[in-house]
């Protein structure tokens, strides 16, 4: 068990995948006990290190977690059942659940525009978690125009991101959890941070 992070993107990420990694988010846990990566959370102490960052999590209002949720857990699960049937990984559920609250908080900014769900949920997605991919390639999979691309993802961006000059609401809910986790000692304070630097 780690005594503290460095980041509080670095606790999310490995709190948000304990839980996969270890099989609890299904009820086929003998399915999908694939080996734990390097760096995981290990045993009951990474289980007891995940539950406390995951409680700082949960002190946050829906919108905020689900926003934290879409940009640090694994979108999907590694499944290792080894069935003919199966495509190896599927969908993680509390990833897919957290991105659709988030749709459902940006679709009254789009009210006028075209409903694609599936270029929304990409551009959402995209934004936070930080992957680029060009408005052609977008446009080419969701079957859109290019320009209805760049439209829509000025607004989910700004609508999730904000601005350079104002903190959007990703901003602050990183911010928020940030202070919690510092101040439950689960990621190293600034202080500690300067002298071990």
């Amino acid at each position: 068990m780690r005594s503290t992070y460095r980041s509080t993107p670095a606790a999310l990420r490995d709190a948000l995948r304990h839980v996969i990694e270890r099989g609890g988010a299904s009820s086929l846990r003998a399915l999908h006990a694939g080996a734990p990566s390097p760096v995981a959370l290990a045993g009951s102490d990474g289980t007891a290190q995940a539950a406390r960052i995951r409680r700082q999590l949960e002190r946050l209002d829906a919108l905020p977690r689900d926003l934290l949720v879409v940009a640090y857990a694994p979108r999907d699960i590694v499944c290792v059942c080894g069935s003919p049937c199966c495509a190896g990984r599927y969908a993680n559920p509390e990833w897919k659940d957290a991105l659709n609250a988030v749709l459902v908080h940006v679709e009254p900014l789009l009210s006028g525009h075209m409903a694609n769900y599936r270029l929304r949920s990409t551009l959402a997605a995209n934004a936070l978690t930080r992957t680029k991919e060009t408005a052609v390639a977008i446009a080419a999979r969701c079957g859109v125009n290019r320009m209805t691309v760049a439209e829509h993802a000025r607004i989910i961006e700004a609508a999730l991101m904000g601005s350079p000059r104002q903190a959007g609401p990703f901003d602050q809910a990183l911010s928020r959890v940030d202070e919690l986790l510092r101040g439950a000692g689960i990621v190293a304070s600034k202080e500690e941070e300067a002298e071990a630097a």
